[in-house]
């Protein structure tokens, strides 16, 4: 998807420092002045609520271990819209379930909530992080109410009845993601953006202070990537979640995000300011084709001739 700039991108250090588009039909924040999208204050004030030093992330064990990636050190805020970006089987999928804890780690330390995630059992877990994978579902017919009210069995009793504060959980959470209306309609009825937007509203009813968003936007129309980005930086600001959204839309992660992770086709990680990052490469180490590279200065992929390349060097920079 092509989001046109009615600016160009100023680089670091020149006038306005985050790469930003005006996306026709969302609010302008041509007025803000720093990156993250956090008031400084909270920016200052921000918990750290999750984060990984010399972590490598792979499969198997002993000697038939299969590293895939390793000396990831990150760290996500409460209040932030975190996005990870990359191309396929980069290992963004592998990455988000070893944060979540669904996935052994080869080596280093994740500590959630200032604890080591090896030593939280998956119940604790559970009240910590909140994921929703790119996974399909078999519903049958279960309504929008009964999904979006599977976030809240963490808390239920040992017959996994709802109580009358686990209903209003659920009720609060489909609002507010605008999804109450449709709370009695089949979940399999629904739209592909619509049944992620319940999906979201599952993770927000089980109540936990991180977010885990494994492409939400995916096989979804342009207003809905948009809507469903809406949504995620909503939850972050205004609810003050750490929001972690994995995506391959690279122009709406630069207008979204507080911070961009990159895993790039070699693997390698990447985390910091939209800022900073669109101007380190890093987008082009991980996107850039023969045909084509992303541009940091509109913040959008340009189809270029092949000797525009030089002598096939691969174009880091513009």
């Amino acid at each position: 998807m092509k989001i046109e700039s009615e600016k160009p991108l100023n680089p670091p250090g020149a006038g306005r420092s985050a790469p930003y588009r005006h996306i026709p039909g969302l609010p302008d924040r041509t007025s803000e002045q720093t990156k993250p999208n956090l008031p400084a204050e909270q920016i200052r004030t921000s918990q750290v609520v999750l984060s990984a030093s010399n972590l490598a992330i792979g499969w198997g064990k002993g000697k038939k271990q299969h590293l895939l990636a390793d000396g990831i050190a990150l760290s996500v805020q409460a209040g932030s819209l975190t996005v990870l970006v990359g191309p396929n089987g980069s290992g963004k999928s592998s990455l988000l379930r070893t944060l979540a804890g669904l996935q052994p780690f080869l080596h280093g330390d994740i500590l959630l909530a200032g604890k080591p995630l090896r030593q939280l059992s998956a119940e604790e877990r559970s009240r910590k992080i909140a994921c929703v994978f790119n996974e399909r579902m078999e519903t049958g017919y279960f309504s929008v109410f009964d999904i979006a009210a599977f976030g809240r069995y963490p808390y239920t009793d040992s017959r996994n009845r709802l109580s009358s504060d686990d209903r209003e959980h659920v009720l609060q959470a489909l609002e507010a993601v605008g999804m109450a209306a449709f709370q009695q309609q089949a979940f399999s009825s629904l739209s592909d953006g619509e049944k992620q937007k319940v999906l979201i509203a599952r993770v927000i009813a089980q109540n936990t202070p991180i977010l885990i968003l494994d492409e939400p936007t995916a096989f979804l129309d342009a207003p809905s990537r948009i809507e469903i980005f809406s949504v995620a930086a909503r939850l972050a600001h205004a609810s003050g979640k750490a929001v972690i959204l994995c995506t391959h839309e690279i122009e709406l992660a630069l207008h979204y995000a507080d911070m961009l992770w990159i895993m790039d086709r070699e693997h390698r990680f990447t985390a910091g300011a939209p800022s900073i990052v669109a101007f380190t490469g890093a987008i082009n180490r991980a996107f850039a084709t023969a045909t084509t590279r992303f541009d940091p200065a509109s913040g959008t992929f340009k189809s270029i001739e092949k000797h525009d390349f030089g002598r096939g060097k691969h174009p880091d920079m513009p």
